[in-house]
């Protein structure tokens, strides 16, 4: 099929349809022009959150950058014998998010970091215990796929008894970090371990069976194509079907600076904003209502895009951020973001500004 195949009533029937497939997903990827896809998904949009877009007061803590995986996609990782290894003991991460608590009303607490074998399961329930009585307001939102897989097999115990002794201990949700794309052979690329898509579904499903919500991703624009990015979409969608866990959806770009994939050659350069605004529109499309929140991922791409995706199909903008360090490593500066700007950016697009908490509670509407 050639892109002048493209018919306007196929991509018609594809945009109202309740059975999405990959073959329907790749072809808005592959056929239907940007606009096209920005309105519809605008549209969508409109039907489930009006002129509303939410966000959240957020802390983002990277407590350890020590980790055993070694992703050719990572610039933030280290091995532990670099002279800029560091884990945070309890005592610093407690010091580090009273730097923020009262003063940001931080409600979000995003906490992630490395596969750190030299971390066992005690630290993390007594992190978790520590945050949740010193910061009653937080809703931990915590630990990837990964690190959750890990730590249980260093415990030797299962992922749902992890996960339950985790919840006890303060954990309210887990992020969708370690998501990439779930194709084996692009996952290689990436230098993921063999069978970390079926990981990644595995514990999500996990918890979203044991009533514990997560957050899902995609990083796009390194070595995939429209059929990764489009069974990426639909796995996602064919777990959401069965439990409804997943609270939000985040399509992120692939920043090269430092990592492998740039030494090697294999990624010279960054997606532009016709890729971000295409993942976030396509996202909608293909999610319709089952995943009601699309969020803009601003942080990779700046506020202006921020704004764009925003009038494109996503209705959250995420977090304020506050020293975050995992992109920054890449050479590129993301600088802070408080919400008063975050308030101001919507406003200007004639958005109307929700902060949230970490459930996707309505906090205050501005």
């Amino acid at each position: 099929m050639q892109k002048a195949d493209y018919d306007p009533e196929i991509f018609m029937s594809i945009a109202g349809t309740e059975e999405m497939t990959v073959d329907m997903i790749r072809y808005l990827y592959d056929y239907v022009d940007t606009p096209t896809l920005a309105s519809i998904a605008s549209a969508i949009t409109e039907d489930i959150s009006g002129n509303r877009v939410s966000f959240v007061s957020n802390l983002i803590l990277n407590y350890t950058n020590v980790c055993n995986v070694r992703c050719n996609f990572c610039a933030f990782y280290r091995t532990g014998s670099e002279q800029d290894s560091y884990t945070f003991t309890i005592d610093r991460v407690i010091e580090e998010i009273e730097k923020y608590y009262d003063r940001f009303g931080i409600t979000q607490l995003l906490i992630q970091g490395g596969v750190n074998p030299s971390l066992d399961l005690d630290y993390y329930l007594s992190l978790f215990r520590r945050i949740k009585t010193e910061f009653p307001r937080i809703g931990i939102n915590g630990l990837s796929t990964s690190e959750i897989s890990f730590i249980a097999k260093k415990a030797k115990i299962s992922v749902e008894d992890l996960l339950r002794q985790l919840k006890d201990a303060g954990l309210e949700t887990v992020p969708g970090a370690g998501a990439e794309m779930f194709d084996a052979d692009v996952r290689k690329m990436l230098g993921r371990p063999k069978g970390s898509d079926s990981e990644w579904l595995g514990v999500m499903e996990i918890a979203h069976r044991m009533g514990i919500r997560t957050t899902a991703t995609m990083m796009f624009g390194h070595v995939e194509n429209s059929y990764h990015r489009a069974d990426h979409l639909y796995r996602l969608l064919t777990l959401q079907r069965k439990y409804h866990g997943f609270l939000s959806f985040t399509p992120w770009n692939f920043e090269p600076g430092k990592t492998r994939l740039e030494r090697d050659g294999l990624v010279t350069r960054r997606s532009g904003g016709d890729a971000v605004v295409r993942n976030i529109a396509i996202s909608r499309i293909a999610f319709g209502h089952e995943i009601p929140v699309i969020q803009s991922s601003w942080l990779t791409n700046g506020i202006q895009m921020g704004q764009i995706t925003v009038c494109s199909g996503a209705n959250d903008w995420g977090g304020t951020i506050y020293d975050e360090k995992v992109i920054p490593a890449t050479g590129k500066d993301v600088g802070n973001l408080r919400k008063e700007t975050i308030i101001q950016a919507l406003k200007d697009i004639g958005k109307v500004p929700v902060e949230r908490d970490n459930l996707y509670r309505t906090v205050k509407v501005y």
